[in-house]
């Protein structure tokens, strides 16, 4: 690798960490998804619970995995199990996938490739949002870039890559099932080499795949095969929603809506919010055929890979969600990647008309980033009620006391954990204890918050019955720990 290349790569490196960074505690949202991966850890950790699965997903009778909980811990423990540790495993993460963007397409196309497509995701605000979310399915990128990578090798009849892609087919469980369905891509790369693989190389995959699926195979073995079940009910039986045509149009209006949003978000155009805008690209596919960059074969990989997605959704009855499409990203991330460079290496003007695009980018997108106006509602403002609670109480003599949440359904989320860090005893509100009310957005509180952390109001308790009545109740066990919380299995 030349010097230059280094250097480049070394700067996207640099101005990646800056959008994955900046202002991240400011801006962490601590909600659902929060509460649950901590309690999972804090189980792990504190419980001594080895854990097969995670948290319950979407689709009814299905968990995933466990390992994106196992490599929580190190930054919980780092972070003296306050969540915020996870932060730096984002960036870890977002840091890992730019640098493998760039690898995998260094080593199937050219280096410049690699450089344009690491700095697109680098840059790109819809890369950089789902690098910054930290949630289960915060790998999917990383997991996409390297399924894309063995695809193609083995297009090209190279299956030394065979044990990679048994350990990323094992892994889906532990990142998202609905990357099932990109599985179409590796039957096609096999028809397109025109070979078939070494009974070594077959035999390396599958101990990969076993490996990685174990902690799977030894849940379903435990509990019936329920999971295998579940999944197969959700995608044959009927269930209340879109079918038919009007389902395969929303599917594609998903995929033309992901499209369009990772290459212009924060920004919508009605004329990229379209299928032939999509179409476009692809079309511009038979132009990198013709000028020898993409070999015709690689490129109808491309078109198997997301009719089967379109396809499986399509005819399918389980309810589905944009980020289910994610994984045709990193097709279009290429295409036009390969299409930035075929310009770039076309003549001068090419060379400037790229270099002023890829200098416009993260200009744009990083005055948006730093200008945006974002609600207080996350991290910081939950750990700050939290503590205010804690020292009032305190303060006040309650021995327990009860929380009540004057918001919208769905919003009182994210406080749990910080009540269990601070060990605090809570009991279901009722007359015979202090109650604090937390008001989310505050506006709601009518000027009755005595105390606010952003956008969340916090009212004290006004009537406080006798210390007698308030120690009688608080004999009833920490209902924090005793609560169900959705999505959370023991």
């Amino acid at each position: 690798m030349r010097r230059s290349h280094l250097l480049i790569l070394a700067l996207i490196l640099v101005i990646g960490l800056f959008f994955r960074s900046y202002q991240l505690t400011e801006r962490f949202e601590f909600a659902h998804d929060g509460d649950l991966y901590s309690w999972i850890v804090k189980d792990i950790v504190v419980n001594h619970h080895f854990r097969l699965i995670g948290q319950l997903t979407s689709a009814p009778g299905i968990f995933i995995g466990g390992l994106f909980y196992y490599l929580l811990i190190p930054f919980f423990l780092l972070s003296n199990m306050d969540p915020i540790g996870t932060t730096s495993f984002a960036i870890i993460i977002g840091l890992v996938t730019i640098f493998s963007l760039y690898f995998v397409l260094s080593k199937l196309f050219k280096t410049e490739v690699g450089l344009i497509a690491s700095f697109l995701y680098a840059t790109l605000l819809t890369t950089v949002n789902a690098d910054r979310w930290i949630v289960p399915t915060v790998t999917t990128n990383l997991w996409v870039i390297w399924y894309f990578y063995g695809v193609i090798k083995i297009a090209r009849g190279d299956y030394r890559v065979l044990p990679i892609l048994g350990i990323l087919i094992g892994l889906i469980w532990h990142v998202h099932i609905a990357l099932i369905p990109a599985l179409i891509a590796i039957p096609a790369a096999i028809y397109f080499a025109k070979k078939l693989p070494n009974t070594k190389q077959v035999a390396q995959f599958f101990i990969a795949l076993f490996a990685t699926s174990l902690p799977l195979l030894m849940f379903e073995a435990r509990h019936g095969f329920g999971q295998t079940l579940s999944l197969i009910s959700n995608f044959t039986t009927p269930q209340v929603g879109a079918t038919g045509l009007y389902k395969l149009t929303l599917v594609l209006n998903m995929v033309v809506k992901n499209i369009s949003v990772l290459f212009f978000a924060p920004q919508s155009f009605s004329q990229t919010f379209n299928i032939f805008f999509v179409l476009i690209i692809i079309l511009l596919g038979f132009l990198l055929i013709r000028k020898k960059i993409l070999s015709q074969k690689e490129f109808l990989i491309f078109l198997i890979w997301i009719a089967g997605v379109i396809a499986f959704f399509g005819l399918s009855s389980s309810p589905i969600s944009e980020y289910y499409f994610s994984n045709i990203g990193i097709i279009f991330l290429s295409l036009v990647s390969l299409l930035l460079y075929l310009i770039f290496k076309s003549s001068y003007l090419g060379k400037a008309l790229v270099a002023g695009l890829l200098i416009l980018i993260p200009i744009k997108n990083g005055y948006f980033m730093i200008t945006q106006d974002y609600y207080h509602k996350g991290y910081i403002e939950k750990k700050a009620v939290v503590n205010f609670i804690k020292t009032d109480s305190e303060n006040r003599g309650f021995p327990c006391i009860g929380i009540s949440y004057i918001t919208a359904a769905g919003e009182n989320v994210g406080f749990r954990y910080f009540f269990y860090l601070k060990n605090m005893h809570l009991v279901h509100p009722s007359l015979n204890i202090p109650v604090y009310n937390i008001v989310i957005p505050d506006e709601l509180s009518l000027g009755e918050a005595k105390q606010k952390f952003g956008h969340i109001g916090v009212i004290p308790p006004t009537k406080v019955p006798s210390l007698e009545t308030i120690q009688k109740t608080c004999q009833t066990p920490n209902t924090n720990l005793t609560d169900s919380l959705f999505g959370y299995v023991d």
